[in-house]
């Protein structure tokens, strides 16, 4: 005998088989039961300050899906308007989404929402100069469930350059997307540790995420002249290297801590 379960047919209470879809009257009496519950959520979709704001994301984003980059019709709000309201409006909260990418975001925040499918996660921006060992440190602390942002590496795939040669082109691709995770990570709490790979500090990351996540900021703390023997001898030292080092003289690391990249290292072989 199949199973059965309770839905609505024609308006009434009934069982049937399992696997019968009847959307009508369930999205019906569902419809009927959020404008009774929840009508101050139901206007705020047909007011005039939202429909302004959703033409205008939709336009801002090309009408195209941030996530799979197909059409999209739906403008999404990245952190749910239900867990914070006050940011309905705020455009950095919002996203083009198509309806199968909608309808995946919205099962999965159920089920986190439903059963705890919650982890502590944590930002860890990782600055230093170049050949400093950055990305050997975040290789040595990472763990499988970590999510890493590499300019150069990202940059690499797309291009199919060598480490370390950019694209002006392909640059403005790698900026977009870092633009697109940082506004996902304000409702990211997937991951155990995010990554994020960079020379120079940004505060855009503190600005967005820190009202969301720990930021762990941290500075691989590499002598300039042992970064310049390994440049050399990779033969990547040269006069734009030059220019990267005299700005990374004027930047504020006082929010950072400092990590001795040849201590980090003995202390993975111990």
């Amino acid at each position: 005998m199949k199973p059965v379960k309770l839905s609505r047919v024609n308006g009434k209470p009934a069982l049937v088989s399992y696997d019968t879809v009847n959307r009508k009257d369930n999205d019906h009496a569902y419809n009927q039961r959020r404008v009774r519950q929840k009508s101050k959520y139901v206007s705020f979709y047909k007011s005039s300050a939202w429909l302004h704001t959703r033409q205008q994301v939709l336009a801002r984003d090309y009408h195209l899906c941030q996530r799979c980059g197909l059409k999209g019709s739906l403008v999404d709000h990245i952190i749910p308007s239900k867990d914070d309201w006050e940011n309905r409006l705020n455009q950095d909260n919002l996203q083009t989404l198509c309806k199968e990418c909608h309808k995946a975001k919205t099962k999965r925040e159920w089920i986190k929402h439903h059963k705890g499918a919650e982890r502590y996660m944590q930002i860890r921006v990782v600055c230093g100069l170049p050949a400093s060992g950055k990305t050997t440190y975040v290789n040595q602390h990472k763990s499988d469930h970590d999510l890493i942002y590499d300019y150069d590496a990202l940059m690499s795939a797309l291009s199919g350059l060598p480490t370390h040669e950019r694209n002006l082109d392909i640059h403005d691709y790698v900026i977009l997307f870092f633009e697109q995770l940082l506004r996902k990570l304000k409702a990211e709490k997937t991951f155990d540790s995010v990554w994020i790979i960079q020379t120079f500090p940004d505060s855009r990351i503190d600005t967005l995420l820190s009202n969301y996540h720990d930021i762990d900021h941290i500075l691989i703390d590499t002598n300039k002249s042992i970064c310049i023997e390994r440049l050399k001898s990779q033969n990547r030292f040269n006069e734009k290297i030059n220019l990267v080092f005299n700005k990374f003289e004027e930047q504020n690391f006082s929010k950072f801590r400092k990590i001795n990249f040849i201590s980090a290292k003995n202390k993975k072989q111990k």
